[in-house]
């Protein structure tokens, strides 16, 4: 009985022994060794199906489609090209002075040649701008312009844009040749200041005769009037009729609102002057500046002049010249291509930049493999060296004022 009650006993009692060393055991399986992680590391990450659902924050927004964004941006391209048109013609608004500022050129009546345009001439299918005058002095005839020098589109004196007889029809631009003044003291005679200079000397440049015969000043004129047009690119003689049934003079004398004079014009390619008079009033401004070609996608929207259609003959109509059509075409082209051309190629240099940034290093490590050992070890021990030295960046955390004081006072007996 005695050593059944001393197994109960043990049995009972855990050994000192086991209880000394278990806490030891607890506390070296707790502590991780360098080699072995925590085990929250060690947990597999969990399965998508774990996965917790995404806050509405994080949740990804629907990608808009595709088409609505081209065209946003085509509306946003198309709306900046008709305000920077829309800003130009302001422009030439307020500088002309008339509206419309541009007038195309539908006639070769202002041509120097034939069958070729010029930059600079007014030629078939131009733009032209038009600029409002208020005095007809302000405009420089030819006869004027020959004694101060002044030229427009390859000749002397102003180019104006004028209403035939004062209507509504298609306007025709011309050379302004002179100005004829009423003489009120006659009253059936003109003068012509503009032929008062060295370069006009009666019997050589200009003859003038009036009911008593030939005149030797360019006044009182009520007869012909002979002019000797000289150019670069015309020598002719040309005779203004004043006098007669269809002359010049009856036409102002049946208008009795018609004051102070008038305008001769004549086109640089014509053989002769216009047949009608030409008021201040019916004048629409003088041209300043020209587009040359644009005016022929005009004619050729409206079927006035057909696309392509060159003139063959000085009698035709409704024609342009070939070097016109083809310098249109060349310029229409570049505005497609060059736009296009700049784009792509600011796409590839942007590439080629991005690459030639990533190649720098792989060329560096290439260099260094080429050195012998010898440089090759110095380089990589001058890396490190210089490595070593830089300074630390990272912020050194200043002690707080309690571990200050801590550290400075002196613990007492």
């Amino acid at each position: 009985m005695e050593e059944e009650e001393e197994l109960s006993a043990s049995e009972e009692e855990p050994s000192k022994d086991v209880e000394e060393e278990s806490p030891e055991s607890k506390e070296e399986t707790i502590e991780p060794t360098k080699d072995t992680k925590p085990p929250s590391e060690k947990e597999p990450p969990p399965s998508e199906e774990e996965k917790p659902p995404p806050s509405e924050k994080e949740k990804p927004l629907k990608p808009k489609r595709k088409w609505v964004k081209s065209t946003l941006l085509v509306l946003r391209d198309v709306g900046i090209a008709l305000l920077i048109v829309l800003l130009v013609f302001l422009a030439l608004w307020a500088y002309a002075g008339v509206w419309p500022p541009m007038v195309v050129v539908e006639s070769d009546s202002m041509q120097h040649e034939n069958y070729v345009s010029h930059v600079g001439v007014i030629d078939t299918g131009d733009l032209v701008l038009v600029q409002h005058v208020d005095n007809p002095y302000e405009i420089e005839t030819y006869a004027r312009s020959r004694c101060n020098g002044h030229m427009t589109y390859g000749d002397y004196g102003d180019v104006i844009i004028y209403n035939q007889l004062g209507g509504g029809d298609k306007p025709i631009i011309h050379r302004a040749l002179l100005w004829l003044e009423f003489n009120t003291t006659t009253n059936n005679s003109f003068d012509v200041p503009d032929l008062e200079c060295n370069q006009w000397i009666n019997g050589v440049n200009w003859w003038g005769w009036n009911s008593t015969g030939s005149v030797t000043i360019p006044r009182n004129i009520d007869s012909n009037l002979r002019l000797w047009i000289n150019s670069s690119y015309r020598h002719r003689e040309i005779t203004i009729t004043i006098g007669g049934v269809n002359g010049m003079l009856n036409e102002f004398k049946a208008d009795e609102t018609w004051t102070g004079g008038g305008f001769v014009a004549m086109g640089d390619h014509n053989p002769g002057h216009d047949s009608h008079l030409i008021k201040h009033d019916w004048v629409i401004g003088r041209a300043r500046g020209e587009l040359p070609w644009f005016g022929l996608i005009k004619l050729a929207v409206t079927g006035e002049v057909p696309w392509g259609s060159v003139c063959q003959s000085q009698t035709e109509q409704h024609c342009a010249t070939d070097n016109s059509w083809t310098s249109l075409t060349i310029t229409l082209i570049l505005f497609i291509v060059v736009p296009i051309s700049l784009d792509i190629g600011l796409g590839f240099y942007q590439k080629w930049k991005e690459k030639k940034k990533g190649k720098e290093p792989e060329k560096k490590e290439e260099e260094e493999e080429r050195l012998p050992p010898e440089q090759r070890l110095e380089g990589v021990i001058s890396r490190d060296l210089a490595e070593k030295k830089k300074p630390d960046e990272t912020p050194r955390e200043e002690p707080s004022e309690e571990t200050a004081e801590e550290t400075t006072h002196e613990p007492t007996e």
